[in-house]
């Protein structure tokens, strides 16, 4: 990774709220005191990382001699802060517990002749970004060497291999700095943002892209402790945690879950970073539009929530919660999908699970359903009449049990030779294995009458169906 001298990552910086200065020095937990003579008279905010969001914890105005001050009654928790005065000026700090009064001179012109006091970890910082700032001008010489065309072929050659002897040194000083200051929070920081290193750099084969994968996978979280509270307030953490889920698990709703349960897991030792794990995880599977996503907060709710002991979820989140449990609980994706017993509209019973067919598709309906009306026939029209030849079957299932009605929109809706069924008389139970709060519901079973999709629009569907079955009807 390469930074600039002033800001590690940059981030969208959005103020959500200002805390009102206190300026009482005597009764501070917390006391920031900043020379900047270059931007004097101009707002200075105080700033902090939280889940990939930048937010102001105070302001304060500069004095014609660039000086300002910021109190606290409360010392604020330990993070990555930064100083920001405007787009182009923006200074990260590491601060630790312990660290609550500090003094910040500020050169502008020449960053190296800033200097720190009560604040070891950001001094160390601002150290560190200097040695790589210089390593990188150093390396963008030889880079625009290379972009002269008329140097000799030796001379590129011998270009090149200094660059990559500097990026070596880079890398051992990198890890050095790492090792050096394993017990403090500048290298617990610094460490955070090192990558692990994968078995291949450059990987020759599928065989080799595998391992790259699978190693990736196991060992992602190896530089990052996920008890360590501080690192929720740091720029990285939670694309860190993104990036895992969206592109190192296997995009499947049971893999997807799994890997959000061990991710919690792994935050158990302390009681902070559990709850902002389950947290971030839950939520965001619950606002999730993308299908398959309730497989993830669903089984975050069996592993961490229901019937445990959880104090910060009460008693009206939890019984919400297992609402939307129950109406999901038996037709995730992924899951084999429950037999139902129905009667056909000759009067004929079947059993749902012993249709023979590449896929099957369970249609929930109400006859009186203004969205049913029109969403049916398009169905059938069109996604029923493309793959029909290619091992689709449906069956409706009816949940008006007027026989007329019934009867009349079979007929109107030309889906005669569709299997039409019902319940008469709710023998089957089929409410307390599928999710009919609305209709029309869609569940898409496999040849093995698994789920593997469900509550899809007719556009949608066409494309789940032309992606099965161009892939050669997984599975």
């Amino acid at each position: 990774m390469r930074y600039s001298i002033l800001i590690l990552i940059s981030l969208l910086f959005a103020f959500k709220g200002e805390a009102q200065n206190n300026t009482n020095k005597d009764e501070a937990g917390f006391n920031l005191n900043v020379n900047i003579l270059s931007q004097k008279n101009n707002m200075l905010y105080l700033g902090y990382y939280w889940k990939g969001t930048t937010y102001a914890r105070d302001s304060v105005q500069l004095s014609t001699e660039g000086k300002a001050s910021l109190s606290f009654s409360e010392e604020p928790a330990a993070g990555q802060y930064f100083i920001f005065i405007k787009p182009d000026f923006r200074i990260d700090l590491l601060i630790d517990k312990g660290e609550n009064d500090i003094q910040l001179f500020i050169n502008e012109k020449d960053f190296t002749k800033s200097t720190v006091t009560g604040s070891n970890n950001t001094k160390l910082l601002w150290t560190y970004l200097n040695n790589i700032q210089k390593r990188d001008i150093e390396r963008s010489k030889l880079e625009k060497q290379l972009e002269d065309s008329s140097i000799t072929t030796q001379k590129r050659k011998n270009l090149g291999v200094e660059i990559q002897k500097l990026d070596e040194n880079t890398q051992a000083y990198i890890q050095k700095t790492i090792k050096d200051n394993k017990d403090n929070w500048f290298g617990v920081f610094l460490k955070g943002m090192e990558s692990v290193t994968l078995p291949y750099k450059q990987p020759k084969d599928g065989k080799e892209f595998q391992e790259n994968r699978e190693y990736g996978k196991l060992h992602f979280f190896d530089n990052i402790d996920l008890t360590d509270p501080r690192l929720w307030s740091t720029n990285y953490m939670n694309s860190y945690i993104d990036t895992y889920i969206q592109h190192w698990v296997d995009q499947v709703p049971d893999s997807l879950a799994n890997a959000a349960s061990e991710l919690v897991a792994k935050t158990k030792g302390n009681e902070f970073c559990f709850k902002e794990m389950l947290s971030k995880l839950t939520n965001e599977s619950l606002k999730s539009l993308r299908m398959g996503d309730e497989n993830i907060w669903a089984r975050l709710a069996e592993d961490y929530i229901f019937d445990k002991d959880v104090v910060w979820i009460d008693s009206a989140q939890n019984l919400e919660l297992r609402k939307q449990y129950e109406l999901i609980k038996n037709n995730r994706v992924g899951m084999k999908a429950h037999n139902l017993i129905l009667q056909t509209l000759e009067g004929d019973i079947i059993n749902t699970n012993d249709i023979d067919a590449e896929y099957l598709l369970l249609y929930f309906y109400n006859p009186g359903c203004g969205h049913c009306q029109t969403a049916t026939p398009e169905l059938h029209d069109k996604l029923y009449a493309k793959y029909k030849d290619k091992g689709l079957k449906v069956v409706t299932i009816n949940l008006n049990n007027d026989q007329e009605e019934w009867k009349k929109f079979v007929k109107s809706k030309n889906i005669s030779d569709w299997i039409n069924c019902a319940d008469p008389e709710y023998k089957s139970q089929y409410w307390m294995y599928y999710d009919t709060s609305g209709v029309p519901a869609v569940f898409v079973l496999n040849k093995n009458k698994t789920i593997i999709a469900k509550k899809v629009d007719e556009q949608n569907l066409e494309k789940l169906f032309d992606y099965y079955i161009n892939n050669n009807g997984i599975n």
